[in-house]
């Protein structure tokens, strides 16, 4: 199984790539998603933040309030060492579970969607890596109207994140989506079926 964990800042167009990625018949394995299911009440996530935080971190249905708990963990590193410490080990399991389902399937490359990929150390368990950024001024903007966020949220936000400069110099390819749609897509689908060639020719040489 070949991993490529796909990573890039928040706002910066890595579930629009993930979409064209799904478009190409690529597996993809989102850690957020995976995350949110945890998180749903009585689940492992829910749970541990549930004893660790108490009713506060409630909405009235016993779902999470994560723009609490985004608003605590942002705002106090102690809170935020103790969430990646938490969530992070549990959801690694799930991922590697799910790429064992994928290689009993024949499945060749997995995409791994990891937000945090550096910052956890995850890059260690992938191949090789694939930046999505955009400009500071743009990934702001997208974030504040995609979430609702002050302009003070959404720079707190992209501030807690390693700095899009150190990802793209550590990534193996990187995807500007500050073009227009159609153009992130083709250099998609060119970064995809490039790395389909490349493992294809290592197969025939072994």
């Amino acid at each position: 199984m070949y991993k490529i964990g796909l990573t890039g800042g928040i706002a910066c167009g890595k579930t629009t790539i993930c979409s064209f990625l799904q478009e190409f018949s690529a597996s993809i394995i989102d850690t957020d998603k995976i995350a949110h299911e945890l998180a749903c009440p009585e689940n492992s996530l829910w749970q541990a933040y549930y004893a660790h935080f108490g009713e506060k971190i409630l909405l009235n249905d016993k779902t999470l309030n994560r723009r609490l708990i985004g608003n605590i963990v942002f705002s106090n590193s102690t809170e935020k060492n103790w969430l990646n410490k938490t969530s992070h080990p549990l959801i690694l399991a799930e991922v590697k579970k799910r790429i064992t389902r994928l290689t009993d399937l024949g499945i060749k490359i997995v995409i791994l969607d990891v937000p945090l990929l550096y910052e956890i150390g995850w890059d260690r368990f992938v191949d090789e890596t694939w930046v999505v950024y955009v400009d500071k001024k743009t990934q702001l903007n997208r974030l504040r109207q995609r979430n609702s966020y002050t302009f003070a949220e959404a720079r707190h936000r992209i501030q807690s994140q390693m700095p899009l400069s150190r990802k793209i110099k550590y990534a193996d390819k990187v995807i500007n989506t500050g073009n227009p749609l159609l153009i992130n897509k083709k250099n998609t689908y060119k970064l995809w079926t490039a790395l389909q060639q490349k493992l294809e020719k290592i197969n025939e040489q072994q």
